[in-house]
């Protein structure tokens, strides 16, 4: 079975631990995430989301398409998030409230527990942002050079 097909399976589990006010703990498989969250390696935990999602947050949603995502937001509009995963270049727009099913708060790796709202894990993220535009240019001049 696919992890599309495992998560969805497991979809009525786990909305109902995240919407009782439990800690999920999921262990990513895409490389999206990547560096922060090594895929196989690393969990991570998610509860809901409290009011609206700040910048740099890491939402754990469901595309109308039925595609799982975690990506990290990069703006937040009036009436939807543009999110990014760490190891993308290209930006989500117009990911609708509706589509959160909640939030990171632990990053577990076997070195450290990154915490929401810590130095540490805003470092990383910040870190990723500014990394962007150095990744787009380089995804560029590979496709230039054809690799």
């Amino acid at each position: 079975m696919s992890e599309k097909g495992e998560l969805a399976a497991m979809e009525p589990m786990f909305r109902a631990i995240i919407e009782g006010g439990g800690v999920f703990t999921l262990k990513p498989r895409g490389s999206s995430m990547r560096p922060t969250i090594v895929p196989g390696r690393d969990s991570v935990s998610i509860v809901a989301l409290n009011g609206r999602a700040k910048k740099y947050d890491i939402l754990f949603y469901k595309r109308p398409d039925g595609q799982f995502v975690l990506h990290r937001v990069a703006a937040v509009l009036a009436d939807s998030y543009t999110l990014c995963g760490d190891y993308q270049v290209d930006l989500e727009t117009g990911v609708k409230e509706d589509w959160i099913i909640g939030v990171v708060t632990e990053i577990h790796t076997p070195k450290r527990t990154l915490t929401r709202g810590t130095r540490p894990f805003l470092a990383a993220a910040k870190k990723r942002a500014f990394n962007r535009p150095l990744r787009v240019l380089w995804r560029g001049i590979r496709k230039l050079l054809g690799k």
